[in-house]
């Protein structure tokens, strides 16, 4: 009967052990790229704003300038006056205006792209600890298992 409970204990404790460093090893992953996206906020996934890239104004500018107007769904109106119904509401801004959504969109951008990866950085290297931890607490108690005599 000893026998097959170390067995028990050995499959338990090496199973924990695979878990443990799968855990880690998609952690890893995980922190990796949040520090990515910490070093480069606006190049992040999902690094848009409404007019397109944030990445450089001009590129901002050209995107809202070719913009269709927004229309409702399953509606006819649209957010247009009604003597400009093909004119696109960027195109009433001036640069200015728009260097200052840009702007806006921009630091929300920032800001919302630095939380979520520092979110996820300190979420991954918490796993990567307490994964560690039981990682060490289970090889350490197979190690004695494993030295243990065996009752025949």
């Amino acid at each position: 009967m000893d026998r097959l409970n170390r067995f028990i204990a050995q499959v338990y404790g090496y199973s924990v052990c695979l878990i443990t460093v799968i855990v880690m090893l998609i952690s890893i992953k995980g922190v990796i790229d949040a520090a990515f996206d910490l070093s480069d906020p606006l190049r992040a996934e999902g690094g848009y704003g409404r007019f397109g890239p944030l990445t450089s104004f001009e590129l901002y500018k050209i995107q809202a300038r070719r913009q269709e107007p927004y229309r409702y769904p399953g509606g006819p109106t649209s957010v247009t006056p009604v003597g400009s119904a093909n004119r696109n509401p960027a195109d009433s801004l001036s640069d200015a205006d728009l260097r200052k959504l840009y702007d806006a969109e921009r630091e929300n951008q920032i800001g919302s792209t630095k939380f979520r990866a520092t979110r996820s950085l300190v979420s991954g290297l918490l796993f990567i600890v307490l994964a560690g931890a039981l990682f060490a607490i289970h090889w350490r108690w197979l190690k004695g298992i494993n030295s243990a005599p065996t009752a025949s």
